[in-house]
């Protein structure tokens, strides 16, 4: 009776720490930066995710989390800090992804109607940053039911990924005529129109 209740408390205390482990963290305006949200992370990363245009927050995924995902709103001025800041992380590659925008977050506007989008979901730039702890646990990890799980993911037994600043063209405030990118960063053109 007494290993049963033992198995029954074990089996329950794991449920839910796997349970707050599933959870995701979503906020609007400024992250809260503190020595856990970008622990282990390139220096100089809270210098771009502390920015006063910042509009909102989310961290995924399921399972882990550490995938910050933080957005902003702004005009060139505030673009080109954001890239200023973001030139200065101490890290090999620094990765920047041109879109076609605008876009619009379901987290940080709430869900859009069908065929309307929220003007308060507009998202100019979106800081893409991963915690080495979470990824490496994710998909470096010798846990066997871990990597039973993420067999068929293709980021299995990959390096953490570089810091990745997403720019979406089109839609909002920012004016890129006026946009100077430093020439440290590796820049891939994604719009429809470059293709």
């Amino acid at each position: 009776m007494k290993t049963r209740i033992k198995t029954n408390v074990l089996a329950l205390a794991v449920g839910l720490l796997m349970a707050v482990r599933a959870n995701a963290s979503i906020g609007v305006g400024t992250p809260p930066i503190d020595s856990q949200l970008l622990r282990g992370c390139p220096d100089g990363s809270a210098s771009v995710a502390g920015l006063a245009s910042c509009v909102g927050y989310w961290e995924g995924p399921p399972l882990g989390g550490g995938e910050w995902h933080i957005q902003f709103r702004g005009d060139a001025e505030a673009f080109n800090q954001a890239l200023t800041n973001f030139a200065a992380i101490k890290s090999p590659v620094l990765d920047v992804v041109i879109h076609d925008g605008p876009k619009n977050d379901q987290f940080i506007g709430g869900l859009p109607k069908l065929g309307a989008e929220n003007p308060s979901s507009r998202v100019d730039w979106e800081f893409v940053i991963w915690v080495p702890e979470n990824w490496n646990h994710l998909y470096n990890s010798t846990n066997a039911a871990l990597a039973k799980l993420f067999k068929d993911d293709p980021n299995l037994g990959k390096p953490v990924p570089a810091p990745l600043l997403n720019i979406y063209i089109g839609g909002g405030d920012v004016d890129f005529s006026k946009i100077k990118i430093p020439g440290n960063l590796h820049v891939r053109d994604e719009r429809k129109q470059i293709k």
